[in-house]
Order: structure tokens, then sequence, then C-alpha cells
């Protein structure tokens, strides 16, 4: 089983192959909603990009998706681990970097 270690927060959580990053977060609150966004945001649905995150190593994680190109157009460029945590399906062990503080 895959472990995902959120660097900011000190927690580690084993997961099972291909569970997105959100999830396991949200369960062991792990913030990855920031300010207004912790009530404004799409569930999960990739439609708000408000969930961005870093993870690392991308070998261990699912290929970005459509909308994870759009909604991280700008942001790939400052970080190419920059990743929606609703989006990134996890395969081997990652760690994350959450943005809220």
């Amino acid at each position: 089983m895959p472990t995902i270690t959120y660097v900011r927060e000190n927690v580690q959580v084993q997961v099972a192959e291909g569970d997105t990053v959100r999830y396991p977060a949200l369960e062991h609150d792990v913030p990855v909603y920031c300010g207004i966004y912790k009530v404004g945001n799409c569930h999960g649905n990739g439609l708000c990009g408000t969930d961005r995150v870093a993870v690392s190593p991308s070998e261990n994680t699912n290929p970005l998706t459509f909308m994870e190109k759009f909604w991280l157009r700008k942001d790939l460029k400052k970080n190419p681990n920059t990743r929606l945590a609703c989006q990134v399906q996890v395969f081997g062990d990652v760690t994350v970097e959450t943005r809220c503080k």
C-alpha cells in the first residue's frame, strides 16, 4: 500500500493504490482548501482548481489530467510538481506539500 506523507502537517497515511490525495487529507484534518475555498469548492470534481498541492515524485502518480492542465497552466511553470489534490492518483509513496498555513 502506498504511503502519502503530508510534509507541512507531519502526517503519514497509507492508502489503496489509485486513491487521490484529497480524501485522505480531509479525513486526517490536513487542509487542502485555504480561506473561503474551505466552503466554496467543487468537492473534488476538478472543476474549481482550488486544492493545489505539490506532489513528488511524479513517477508515483497518474499523468496530469485535462482539468489539471487547464487550471495549473501558470503554476506548472513555477513548480512542475503542482497538482490538484482531487485529481492526482497515488501508485507509490509520495510526499505532499499543502499551501495552507
